[in-house]
């Protein structure tokens, strides 16, 4: 009898026991997931990232979470992860840290391991279609249409061309300043990983080649998705592209007179604090009131609207505590807002293969050219 009873005591404390490590693994499970969240890293833990996370949220990778990009799968990174962001905790609680955060950020995973997760290099795309519209800031808010066709083109390796020729094999290349905007020198290798073909900056030739200390073989980085699709999620879009947007998504409506105009006089440059950006696009209302009052009347809710339309757009540009706005990182997708392609193209020259001594061609027919333009 007496046996009995230790018995029954064991097998409750091992059911007990059994239950109580279930509970545990998962609720280390869900702590975990809750810490690799948006919410997480954007909020609760790091207010450092507040821009990012707010970008985040309107990306084309908005329903993706930060893990699934900056980690990626596997517990030894994801380990790696949360050890090396553990110096970080202090720099954020004593508020030592960087404004704005200093890209590109060193010690990202590749994108070949993240990126190529979804998206497949060797796909094929051939010519895309791209409409881009865009308002003027006039009294009619002109709309204006430019339709161009890229030429993605892609494929798999060996045979792939146009624009995603680059990601087709191996393609290196040396950046000669921290932001990698300056390249000093690119080299191609085939599908044995035989260099086939070089380009060299001609200022820097001398220095390349001539140098001791292997700078080309030291410092030379693979080409990824990364090195030309720069911001991918975190998209800080100026005013302007969002009004055009807001336009285009019938959030705002273009009849309004000088809408754009008195938009962009709010938001642009941007305000020392969302609380004045506010406040500026609030006092559009005396504006319609006083130079437009029959289309005050008439237009009011359109108006209001709009008027509501610019104060999202001010929270998506304006976060002066980390001294972020449009303007303040690189993209390097084309060549509008940076040199993009024209790092390479129209500046390296060949210094072997079959086209030796030739410039890497920068002409615009390359990459894309117009359907048609009003």
């Amino acid at each position: 009898m007496k046996h009995q009873k230790y018995r029954e005591k064991l097998i409750f404390l091992m059911v007990a026991g059994a239950i109580g490590i279930i509970f545990l693994v998962i609720g280390s499970y869900q702590t975990i997931e809750f810490m690799d969240s948006p919410v997480f890293c954007g909020r609760l833990c790091h207010q450092v990232m507040y821009p990012e996370y707010t970008t985040h949220q309107t990306s084309p990778h908005s329903s993706v979470t930060c893990a699934e990009c900056h980690v990626g799968r596997g517990a030894d990174y994801m380990v790696r992860s949360k050890l090396s962001g553990l110096p970080l905790v202090f720099v954020t609680i004593l508020g030592t840290y960087d404004r704005p955060i200093p890209t590109p950020v060193k010690n990202l995973r590749p994108a070949r391991d993240i990126c190529e997760e979804c998206h497949r290099p060797g796909k094929f795309s051939g010519d895309v279609v791209r409409v881009h519209t865009t308002y003027l800031s006039d009294e009619q808010n002109t709309k204006k249409v430019d339709t161009r066709i890229l030429r993605v083109g892609g494929g798999e390796l060996g045979i792939a061309h146009d624009i995603h020729r680059h990601i087709d094999g191996r393609l290196w290349y040396l950046p000669m300043d921290e932001k990698r905007q300056e390249i000093g020198w690119i080299g191609i290798e085939n599908a044995k990983g035989e260099l086939v073909a070089e380009y060299i900056d001609r200022d820097k030739s001398a220095e390349l080649i001539h140098t001791e200390d292997q700078r080309i073989e030291n410092d030379k980085r693979l080409l990824d998705c990364m090195d030309c699709h720069t911001r991918v999620t975190h998209i800080f879009r100026s005013p302007e592209e969002l009004i055009d947007e807001a336009f285009i998504q019938g959030k705002m409506d273009s009849s309004i007179p000088f809408i754009k105009r008195e938009g962009l006089k709010a938001l642009d440059p941007a305000n020392p604090s969302l609380a004045q950006a506010v406040a500026r696009v609030e006092a559009i209302r005396e504006f319609y009131a006083a130079s437009y009052p029959d289309i005050y009347v008439s237009h009011g809710r359109l108006i209001e609207a709009a008027i509501e339309e610019l104060k999202e757009i001010a929270r998506l540009t304006t976060f002066p505590d980390m001294k972020v706005d449009w303007n303040t990182y690189i993209d390097n997708i084309g060549h509008q807002k940076s040199p993009g392609c024209f790092r390479c193209h129209g500046k390296l020259v060949a210094i072997t293969g079959d086209t030796k001594g030739q410039v890497l061609s920068a002409s615009c027919e390359k990459c894309h050219y117009s359907a048609a333009s009003n």
